[in-house]
């Protein structure tokens, strides 16, 4: 009987590489880890590439709010104020006084967020809401992996006769603790092992 001991790892350990469809000619790209120019030398982001087409993304997709702490120019009581979602960073910004309805524009202080995820019943990369390439539906859900070292996690796991799980550590956090009780059914693991198999392919 084969055996698997939970490692404690979580989806952050395979989330350097992921396979994903390029957004330009449907072909499998990649985003991955890379150095970010700054000035600390330590902070990275993650980039598209397709090796296809040589489409690239370099900046995850964000969205920006308007908003902070504001003196009205007209009776001088301090006041909040939020904007709506823009797509770029608004340079300029008017707000209303809730105190004396004056109206003036600001140069807003913002707020980067990332933007709301594409909900189209497939599974997407978090920084730039591309589609995974290794994704598949199985009984009305959607089994998926980032990449190859993750296949081979999900693997183990899933032929493992006997799954043991680890006290040494918060293993309500890990990734096998958190999968969805459609991969943890035996009578699942034929069919999932036999896509495992065809994405190593």
């Amino acid at each position: 009987m084969e055996r698997f001991q939970d490692e404690n790892k979580w989806l952050g350990h395979f989330a350097n590489e992921i396979f994903v469809k390029c957004p330009k000619c449907e072909s499998k790209g990649i985003v991955k880890k890379v150095p970010k120019n700054c000035e600390c030398g330590k902070c990275t982001t993650m980039t598209f590439v397709c090796k296809s087409c040589f489409c690239t993304i370099y900046e995850p997709v964000y969205q920006y709010k308007a908003l902070g702490k504001h003196y009205c120019g007209k009776c001088f009581q301090k006041f909040d104020y939020e904007s709506r979602v823009f797509k770029e960073i608004p340079e300029k910004y008017k707000v209303k006084c809730p105190y004396c309805s004056f109206y003036e524009v600001i140069e807003p202080a913002t707020l980067r967020i990332r933007r709301e995820l594409q909900k189209d019943g497939l599974v997407r990369e978090p920084w730039h809401n591309l589609q995974l390439w290794f994704q598949k539906e199985v009984d009305d859900n959607v089994f998926w992996a980032y990449n190859l070292d993750h296949i081979n996690y999900l693997e183990r796991y899933i032929q493992a006769g006997l799954r043991e799980r680890n006290s040494e550590a918060n293993y309500t956090s890990s990734l096998v603790a958190r999968l969805p009780q459609f991969v943890k059914a035996a009578k699942n693991r034929e069919k999932l092992l036999k896509i495992l198999k065809k994405w190593k392919e």
